[in-house]
């Protein structure tokens, strides 16, 4: 099926295909420069800017789509449906429902005016499942699409709610993986919101999370899998670690800094990790406790901070990279993170504009190893927070960034970083 408009160009009456359908996937040609064939003498008896659906058209040359008559029907005009009858009714609808809640790009669409849409159609025979249209597909079915069930069921949580910004691909794709049951490995400088990014993503999904940091681990087998102790009776007896219940539980476990973990982690983390799914518990005196089965709804979630300045990292075995959806998180958008300081923090739009500018040159700089580190939203978020508790931009600014560079003789680091600062 094909949806499209009827517009006026000049004084000529032209039709126009909804942009990002399907059909536009098969086009050898941008779908701008296809030639339509429509029946003109009937499209002009509706409104200028009625939406129409054809369930039946052809290409009779690659950059020309011919619309048949006999399948040409007025749908919409303004929001409000035109009558339609019969048992080709449901498909059509169905057609422009899908259509509007995908397509997020025009303010007439979206998953609440598309059930706005849906009642004005019950008049004329149209039911929907909701439930059914938003369930999770299974994997491999075809003609599903799991995004628009994302969508639907766990939206994008707004900055203004939750005062952090999560860019709404990377969030796609985290509800995708953990409800496909795929370990994921956030990978991205500090102060990027890894870990706050997995709070949210639980508390959408209604996961328990539990957090297993992993840079705090000194020995990886008490940690991991648990001690021996001697009960009253003197008698030794192994006691599992709390990570041992937190992968039964059908939740979240974060595998927090991953990459500060000490290497003799990986070898009792491999088989919980891949196919297997099991934690090898061979220190524990009972053979029913020497193998701890991974619960089929468990999803280990992994951080990771990579990088030469990252003291006390270990570069992480590609074997165990393997076992996970590598996932990277970057800074927000000098847009995003304007509105996130002054959510988080109160302060006015032109000074936390100014923060922006200069995080994002000293990150600019970093990346291009004219700096040894960066600065992260963490170090932006206690800058506003000084400005707004009365300090100078100036001096608030370099109250927090100051002591995140060297100083030495000569062209030092923090003399760089002063005059990024000068310059906003």
């Amino acid at each position: 099926m094909i949806l499209f408009r009827a517009f006026l160009e000049g004084t000529s009456f032209q039709v126009q295909t909804l942009a990002g359908q399907a059909f536009e996937k098969e086009l050898p040609i941008s779908v701008e420069d296809i030639k339509i064939t429509a029946p003109i003498a009937d499209l002009v008896k509706f409104p200028l800017g009625t939406i129409f659906i054809a369930n039946n058209y052809e290409f009779p040359e690659p950059d020309h789509l011919y619309l048949r008559k006999e399948s040409v029907v007025a749908i919409m005009y303004d929001c409000v449906p035109f009558p339609l009858s019969g048992p080709e009714a449901n498909p059509l609808v169905d057609y422009l429902m899908d259509y509007m809640i995908d397509n997020t790009e025009d303010e007439w669409c979206g998953i609440d005016n598309a059930k706005a849409l849906a009642t004005k159609f019950e008049p004329y025979g149209y039911t929907i499942d909701w439930d059914a249209k938003f369930a999770v597909p299974a994997e491999g079915s075809k003609g599903t699409n799991l995004k628009r069930t994302i969508a639907a069921k766990y939206p994008v949580p707004s900055s203004k709610d939750i005062g952090f910004h999560i860019d709404p691909e990377l969030w796609f794709l985290l509800v995708r993986n953990v409800l496909r049951g795929e370990n994921i490995m956030l990978i991205g400088d500090t102060g990027t919101g890894k870990t706050e990014i997995v709070k949210h993503l639980a508390k959408a999904l209604e996961k328990e999370l539990f957090i297993q940091d992993m840079g705090t681990v000194q020995d990886a087998q008490s940690a991991l899998l648990g001690v021996h102790t001697l009960n009253k009776d003197g008698i030794s007896e192994f006691k599992h670690a709390p990570f041992v219940g937190h992968i039964q539980s059908g939740g979240i476990v974060l595998l927090d800094e991953l990459s500060r973990a000490p290497l003799a982690a990986n070898n009792i983390l491999f088989p919980a990790l891949d196919s297997r799914r099991y934690l090898p518990v061979d220190v524990a005196h009972e053979e029913k406790d020497q193998k701890i089965a991974v619960h089929p709804d468990t999803v280990f979630i992994a951080t990771a901070n990579i990088g030469s300045e990252y003291s006390g990292t270990n570069a992480l075995d590609r074997a165990l990279l393997d076992r996970f959806f590598p996932v990277e998180t970057q800074y927000p958008s000098e847009k995003d993170e304007v509105k996130v300081l002054m959510i988080r923090t109160g302060i006015e739009q032109t000074p936390a504009k100014a923060i922006v500018k200069v995080a994002n040159q000293v990150r600019k700089q970093y990346k291009e190893q004219e700096l040894s580190t960066t600065i992260s939203v963490r170090h932006t978020l206690q800058t506003a927070s000084l400005v707004v508790d009365g300090f100078d931009l100036t001096n608030a600014m370099q109250a927090v960034v100051m002591p995140l560079f060297e100083d030495g003789i000569g062209s030092s680091e923090r003399a760089k970083v002063k005059s990024i600062i000068a310059a906003f």
